[in-house]
């Protein structure tokens, strides 16, 4: 299979590297969520009920593979509740730099995951993203977000298959592979303290627009669906349509410091989109975030 835009050996490369010794090899220390999932620690032990508020930021807010911050640094507030170390409900508010008013948007989530065994474990995440009035043209319509996924631990990689259906004026499907590597130093301060790293790889698959101008020249790119659709002029543009294809491969290195019920993360990654179309232009480069989270009980 052929995907728009894309260089067939970097397609090669990246699935021998990264797909393929997740089906061969395993990961032995990923138990951790907060590894797994970036989100706070949640081993509630005999506890069935969990709080926790964070506090975040970054330098552009990626998500899908298109930036919700429109490219500009974003700071964010919010709290999760957690039961049973299988539930979890999300809210947090979000401000974007040079936009206004002071809160660009709001979501609301809520997760359930459940491992079977060792190597086997579950999840599902609903999210729902709002933002005011006054923002929807510029920054985006509300929309939802349904994702199901099932990872697979393989002792030295931890494989991720995700399917997603994000709704808002037009549904749109996406699948994520992602493979990583999650291990931990031995616990310090007493045992009160160690450091996690978890660096990743992620393939994304979604909608791409397809343009053909009045020349000939077929190019794709990616039209967020959260977003309205931008023509360009018509005496250049023959057709749009939509195909499924490769949109761009996200790297990462998470690395969290936690101490007693703090946590603080840092992650900086890069994206590499892999379609065509300069009218529709994708983030790309380098990102950096900064996350920290208390347990409040």
């Amino acid at each position: 299979m052929k995907y728009p835009g894309v260089n067939t050996f970097a397609i090669t490369f990246y699935f021998i590297l990264w797909v393929l010794p997740g089906m061969v090899y395993g990961q032995s220390d990923t138990a951790s969520p907060s590894g797994r999932e970036g989100k706070p620690e949640a081993d509630t032990g005999t506890s069935v009920h969990a709080l926790f508020a964070g506090l975040g930021g970054g330098s552009n807010m990626i998500y899908l593979g298109s930036t919700i911050s429109q490219g500009n640094p974003f700071y964010s507030a919010g709290i999760t509740y957690g039961y049973r170390n299988r539930l979890f409900i999300s809210g947090s508010a979000s401000h974007l730099a040079s936009i206004s008013p002071f809160v660009a948007f709001y979501s609301l989530s809520g997760s359930y995951s459940r491992t079977f065994n060792s190597w086997f474990d579950i999840s599902a995440v609903i999210s729902g993203y709002h933002a005011p009035e006054s923002l929807q043209q510029t920054v985006f319509n509300d929309f939802a977000f349904v994702n199901l996924t099932a990872g697979f631990d393989w002792k030295l990689v931890y494989t991720k298959l995700s399917v997603g259906d994000l709704i808002s004026d037009e549904n749109s499907l996406f699948l994520q592979i992602r493979n990583s590597r999650y291990f931990e130093t031995p616990e310090f301060f007493n045992g009160k303290a160690l450091i996690t790293f978890d660096p990743n790889i992620n393939i994304l698959f979604g909608r791409l627009i397809k343009i053909v101008t009045t020349t000939g020249v077929t190019r794709y790119g990616n039209s967020p669906p959260f977003r309205h659709l931008k023509k360009e002029p018509g005496n250049i543009i023959k057709s749009y349509s939509y195909t499924f294809g490769l949109m761009d491969l996200e790297f990462s290195l998470p690395v969290s410091f936690s101490y007693n019920n703090l946590t603080i993360e840092i992650e900086p990654g890069y994206i590499m989109p892999l379609h065509s179309n300069s009218y529709y232009p994708s983030p790309q480069g380098f990102s950096f975030n900064v996350n920290s989270y208390i347990r409040i009980f």
